[in-house]
């Protein structure tokens, strides 16, 4: 069977599930995760499959088609400009993510020795690219499951940076004294109500780890509220912090914010949507 009726099955079959465009795009993480080959840039690139490279084909097709995210199944995501390492203890990053930090570097270039904390790092991949383009930082993340830090560990190593990872309960405030006083406190924690479970893909439901996705339906801002009780403590003068947050929630976060004695403001993402809170404190303005 030629490489282009293999193509077209693949891709037809997973539109059950996936648009026609995101469907063509994992066939093409797909061919690129098993051969090496980018068929996005070279579209005349021939090779016969054989028969063991069919049976994986066919073993990752029946995977995708029970809505298994192909990040799992490749034990690979794209963050910023590398690969990451992922499986189930840890979120697949998102694209939002990448704004989040590209906002952070864009602002902390020059400055000298930053000092980062990333609060629930889950892959590691925030920590890890703010450590790659800022290399005079000192970086720690810390996440309360130890299989999550396992994968975060993993990608460092693969990476050779040098960042501190900390496991703690976050929400335990006992816990607090373990951080360090920081420059930049940045977190995109979980922020997904309860309740919300109900519009979502199953592909997120079934796979991604429920404890950094959701939040009680009666305290959807727990998270927030611990990280700006964190800050009076931990965040140097003329600290910055920034978070990934609820686009429905965002006005909310940003009040709480402001009633804990900072200046907060909400960023759009490049969909438009309030994704982002930056806060500092008051008299440090904005």
């Amino acid at each position: 069977m030629s490489l282009k009726n293999i193509e077209k099955s693949f891709v037809s079959d997973l539109q059950v599930l996936y648009p026609e465009n995101e469907a063509q795009q994992i066939w093409y993480l797909t061919v690129e995760s098993l051969t090496g080959f980018d068929l996005r840039t070279n579209r005349n690139q021939r090779f016969n499959p054989d028969p063991c490279m069919l049976n994986m084909l066919a073993d990752i097709k029946k995977r995708l088609l029970k809505a298994e995210p192909i990040q799992y199944i490749l034990n690979e995501a794209w963050f910023y400009d590398i690969a990451f390492f992922v499986n189930k203890q840890v979120l697949i990053p998102r694209p939002e993510t990448e704004e989040l930090v590209d906002t952070i570097i864009r602002e902390q270039q020059g400055r000298p020795s930053v000092r980062i904390l990333d609060i629930g790092t889950g892959s590691g991949c925030i920590p890890i690219i703010l450590k790659r383009k800022l290399p005079e930082a000192t970086v720690t993340a810390c996440d309360i499951s130890p299989d999550a830090l396992a994968v975060a560990r993993k990608n460092a190593a693969r990476y050779q940076v040098d960042i501190r990872l900390v496991q703690l309960d976050f929400l335990n405030e006992t816990n607090w004294p373990e951080l360090p006083i920081v420059d930049v406190l940045v977190s995109n924690p979980p922020y997904i109500p309860v309740a919300d479970k109900t519009s979502m893909h199953k592909n997120v439901l079934d796979y991604e780890p429920g404890l950094a996705l959701f939040v009680p339906d009666e305290d959807p801002l727990l998270f927030y509220r611990k990280i700006a009780a964190a800050a009076t403590s931990i965040l140097a003068p003329g600290g910055r912090i920034y978070l990934e947050v609820h686009e429905k929630l965002a006005t909310e976060t940003r009040q709480l914010f402001e009633a804990g004695g900072f200046h907060a403001s909400i960023k759009t993402d490049m969909q438009g949507k309030q994704r982002f809170v930056m806060a500092a404190f008051a008299n440090n303005g904005s």
